[in-house]
């Protein structure tokens, strides 16, 4: 496999914050992360649901507490609804999450929600015997280029290995569960992760940032402000719009209105890097404070700008970090996506004159 390095190891500018130790997720306290990779068989796609698999889990925990029962403040903002996940309309309406976030591929939504369900019933007996019930979130991204998705090889069971198997940081990122069989920019694309550090009122806090990235087209791709895409070499092809989940956790103190401020501002981070958020494609961004105060303190409206920029400069550097980190795939049919190139890259990068490259 061939080494692959973070576009902030390598030098390129990734925006004004500082970030966590790990620059993932996994900064914010108490935030776990975990992961079930199907990677299995080559050759061609069988009618019957027996071909390549290139699929997997990815499991997010915000917090060590029992969400059912200690449920997190939470804002969802709908980019582009072109998507199936489960669970959007409930923290809409009632701003709150009370169960882990699992992502997965588009026609496993049902099998992984089966998992989940079975995880919270294990932990919660009084579910079924009281007035409240688990509002399952399970987000998604069609892997239909590389992956057998009418197999449907995700299982229940995977859902809750994921979910046994989540971790502090730092996290894998790239081709990692979810992100297996993912695309960006029609070249290899996957999980990816950031984080930055908020100083506010006297008080530390971190907002992290987390992607499944599966969206875009070669020619629109952008790093650093300048037009990559349009200069590699490699060839876009097999264009599947594909969708971007964007899952955003923080330790401040915020309200569930702006939570919803914080995810709307995620799109300007897709932005930077290219996306138009193209039809067809499913962009969904959660954000979720895990502060435990019951009272109503939350910062002021106008302390919010910090946390906005945060947002941005963390989503765009997770789908950064998610293209550099993915490793080149083949897949069912042998469809091939081809990992960013890395050295190619920075020499476009370094010897653009439109005004951010170097002279």
């Amino acid at each position: 496999m061939q080494k692959r390095s973070t576009p902030r190891s390598l030098g390129l500018w990734m925006g004004q914050m500082p970030v966590g130790p790990y620059n993932d997720i996994t900064d914010v306290p108490g935030v776990r992360v975990g992961n079930i990779s199907l990677i299995k068989g080559v050759g061609p796609l069988v009618p019957s649901g027996g071909g390549p698999v290139r699929t997997g889990v990815t499991a997010i925990l915000p917090c060590s507490d029992n969400l059912y029962r200690h449920p997190c403040r939470a804002g969802i903002e709908v980019i582009n609804g072109y998507g199936k996940s489960l669970g959007v309309p409930f923290i809409q309406e009632m701003g709150i999450l009370n169960c882990p976030i699992l992502l997965t591929n588009t026609l496993s939504v049902n099998d992984v929600a089966h998992g989940v369900i079975t995880y919270l019933l294990q932990q919660n007996p009084e579910i079924g015997k009281d007035v409240r019930t688990p509002n399952v979130v399970v987000m998604e991204c069609d892997d239909s280029y590389l992956n057998d998705i009418r197999g449907r090889h995700v299982k229940p069971w995977d859902a809750l290995l994921a979910l046994q198997r989540a971790t502090k940081g730092p996290i894998e990122q790239g081709n990692i569960g979810a992100g297996v069989g993912m695309s960006c920019f029609q070249m290899k694309g996957g999980i990816g992760s950031s984080s930055r550090l908020v100083h506010q009122s006297g008080s530390n806090y971190v907002v992290g940032m987390l992607v499944l990235a599966n969206f875009g087209l070669l020619r629109d791709f952008l790093l650093s402000g300048v037009p990559v895409g349009q200069s590699l070499s490699i060839r876009g092809v097999g264009c599947i719009p594909g969708s971007l989940i964007l899952v955003g956790i923080t330790d401040a103190p915020l309200s569930r209105w702006q939570l919803k401020q914080l995810a709307r501002r995620a799109s300007l981070g897709m932005a930077r890097t290219g996306s138009i958020s193209m039809a067809g494609s499913g962009d969904f961004c959660l954000m979720v404070s895990t502060y435990s105060s019951e009272s109503n303190d939350y910062l002021s409206d106008w302390e919010l700008d910090d946390f906005f920029r945060a947002a941005v400069e963390a989503s765009a550097e997770s789908i950064w970090n998610a293209l550099f980190l993915a490793q080149t795939m083949e897949g069912r049919d042998g469809n091939t996506r081809y990992a960013l190139p890395i050295e190619e890259t920075l020499k476009i990068v370094r010897s653009w004159h439109g005004g951010l490259g170097p002279r």
